[in-house]
C-alpha cells in the first residue's frame, strides 16, 4: 500500500499510501501511528487525511485502540506493537494507558487534520 517514502534534511520520513475506499487506510494509518507513538514523542506525528470524518475517525480510532489495549481489550495492533517494540504484552498495555493520558491531557497537540488543515 505504501505508494512513496521520502527523507531529508531534519524530517526523518515520509510516508505517503494511495489507496481506494473501503482498502483498508484508516486501518492502516492507525497501525502506522501507533508504531510510532510507541517510538517517538506524538506530539511529533502529523497524520494527514481528506476530510474532516476521516479526521474524527482516526482520532476516534487511534484513542479508542489505546484505551482498549490499556484495559486489557482485545486489539488487532498487539502483535504489530509488541514486534514492533520488543516488548512484553505487559509493557505495550501500560504504556498505551500512558500515551492515551498524554494525548488526552495535550490533546491540541494530537495532530490528525486534513491536508487543509
Amino acid at each position: 500500500m505504501p505508494a512513496a517514502a521520502f527523507e531529508s534534511g531534519s524530517m526523518q520520513k515520509l510516508i505517503i499510501y494511495r489507496a481506494s475506499a473501503g482498502s483498508g487506510k484508516t486501518y492502516k494509518l492507525t497501525e502506522e501511528y501507533l508504531r510510532l507513538a510507541f517510538r517517538i514523542p506524538f506530539h511529533n506525528i502529523l497524520a494527514v487525511t481528506f476530510t474532516n470524518k476521516a479526521t474524527a475517525e482516526m482520532k476516534e480510532r487511534i484513542t479508542g485502540m489505546l484505551d482498549m489495549l490499556a484495559k486489557g481489550g482485545e486489539s488487532p495492533y498487539l502483535k504489530v506493537l509488541t514486534d514492533e517494540t520488543g516488548l512484553p504484552e505487559a509493557s505495550i498495555r501500560r504504556k498505551a494507558g500512558m500515551l492515551l493520558n498524554e494525548i488526552l491531557q495535550n490533546y491540541s497537540r494530537f495532530s490528525v487534520g486534513t491536508i487543509d488543515s
